[in-house]
């Protein structure tokens, strides 16, 4: 039996007995496989394992490599431990033995799988069309959100090739819950698999009865088809999608830039993978906390050229104009949010529960589609004269909201100093420019680095945004076990 064949099959069963990671640490009823799912117990059940696989990949690893990963690969952290497989992610130079890497792939498939189980099965459920519909869109969004960060690691990005027939990663639609449901499948290409990401978002679009931002919601959903828009430039679609979230008055900034961090679950929150002290996998060494805070295993050191990006949030316009009035600015994410302003002694202080080490992974939050609508409008204008004036005011908001302007006395003052209005660009370009710098430093090592440049084009810690060595290589279990699945360039 293959391995991806092995993970599968086997989960049909982990999946039942997993524990709730979202509402309680106690086990629940178990459910042989072949008995299939009947009641509304047994699909909450099996969505809580679902979840559970998101949460944890299939060798104990903590979901916030989600985050991670994406980061020390890039410009803006450095790894520094001594966990080999780490090594490699930050050298750009991977092994397809690499056992995080073949974590990350088996523990998507995993989730991938319970959801399909899930999907397969709503048929037997007997119960109020509100709570299948529920169940059908929590499982379609766990399955593309997966997919979503497949694609994103293990195939070069959307754009390497003109109409995007470059190796995806496997399709599984179908459940596994025994060896005879298993075939080995191909890689589809990256434009296939977009096209199911979106398919299960758009189907899932208003059938989802959750709210709270532990487990999916039809925000969710929007968010994600809104980043998927940004990536491929659309951007009509990517101002929609994202308008749709920063106009619903269910989400709002927090009143300082800490509080999405410490109070886990806000209104800034539209999804993230919930840790508690009693379920958070491997906490001294692969959470969030471990390998940033400085408190902990100190593994990840924020690199110069982001400490950089921090000194040019305020223009040489702007600090002219405090130095006239006597005028000072804190921007309170350097301040409040690293510790150290020095490259190699320097850290990200967002992970703060050095006790339990149980912090959230932050997938999607507000300031995301804050930034993401402004993008888009200015990307959509034609000129400068033609971008919205409200891509002006999304991105002032969070500005504000991390800056704080004072006299010389210490007195807060009028902010609109560190304002942005048409007349501070000379063209639109300048202002989307803009617009990243401040993505880069309000949404810096939450997992957007690596993807944020690859969509604009642009090199990936000095490495050309398409190079094969930027994609995480196919685990040799998997080329070994199946021969249908090529490995990826430079892996060979």
């Amino acid at each position: 039996m293959s391995r991806l064949k092995l993970i599968l099959v086997t989960i049909v069963i982990t999946a039942f007995t997993a524990c709730d990671v979202l509402d309680s640490p106690e086990p629940q009823q178990s459910l042989p496989a072949d008995e299939g799912l009947e009641t509304v117990a047994d699909f909450e059940s099996a969505l809580n394992g679902a979840y559970n696989n998101v949460q944890e990949f299939s060798n104990g690893d903590n979901s916030g490599q989600l985050a991670f990963l994406n980061d020390i690969i890039t410009d803006d952290a450095v790894w520094t431990g001594s966990f080999p497989t780490y090594v490699e992610v930050s050298a750009q130079q991977m092994s397809p033995s690499n056992g995080s890497i073949t974590g990350q792939w088996n523990g998507a498939y995993e989730a991938i799988n319970s959801a399909n189980i899930i999907l397969d099965n709503l048929d037997n459920l007997e119960a109020d069309q509100a709570v299948i519909d529920d169940f059908r869109g929590q499982a379609l969004f766990i399955r593309a959100l997966e997919y979503y960060y497949l694609v994103q690691y293990f195939s070069l990005p959307w754009g390497a090739t003109a109409d995007n027939s470059h190796d995806g990663v496997p399709l599984q639609l179908e459940s596994v819950t025994s060896d005879e449901d298993f075939s080995n499948p191909s890689r589809a290409t990256v434009q296939e698999v977009y096209d199911q990401i979106i398919t299960d978002l758009e189907t899932a679009d208003g059938l989802i009865q959750n709210t709270t931002p532990n487990k999916a919601t039809n925000a969710a959903v929007t968010g994600l088809l809104a980043r998927i828009a940004l990536i491929q430039g659309e951007w009509t679609e990517a101002a929609n999608y994202a308008g749709e979230i920063t106009g619903d008055n269910a989400f709002s900034l927090g009143g300082s830039v800490t509080e999405y961090f410490q109070s886990e679950l806000s209104d800034e929150s539209i999804f993230e993978i919930q840790h508690t002290t009693q379920d958070v996998p491997d906490p001294a060494n692969t959470s969030l906390t471990a390998v940033y805070n400085p408190g902990t295993r100190d593994d990840i050191q924020i690199s110069q050229p982001f400490l950089d990006a921090t000194d040019a949030l305020i223009t040489d316009d702007q600090q002219t104009a405090l130095d006239a009035v006597d005028q000072s600015v804190e921007d309170t994410r350097v301040t409040q949010l690293l510790e150290g302003t020095t490259a190699g002694d320097s850290n990200s202080l967002k992970y703060e529960d050095v006790v339990n080490a149980a912090d959230n992974v932050p997938i999607m939050r507000l300031s995301e589609m804050m930034l993401t609508r402004a993008e888009a409008l200015a990307e959509d204008a034609n000129t400068l004269l033609d971008v919205p004036q409200e891509a002006f005011d999304l991105v002032n908001e969070i500005r504000t909201r991390a800056m704080i302007v004072t006299d010389n006395n210490g007195a807060p003052t009028d902010p609109s100093i560190i304002e942005y209005d048409q007349a501070d660009f000379n063209d639109k370009e300048e202002f989307i420019d803009a617009i990243l710098l401040e993505r880069r430093v309000e949404l810096a090592f939450e997992g957007h680095r690596k993807t944020d440049l690859q969509r604009r084009g642009e090199d990936v810690g000095g490495t050309a945004w398409d190079a094969p060595n930027l994609v995480f290589p196919i685990p040799e279990s998997q080329i070994d076990a199946n021969d249908n699945i090529d490995q990826n360039d430079g892996y060979n």
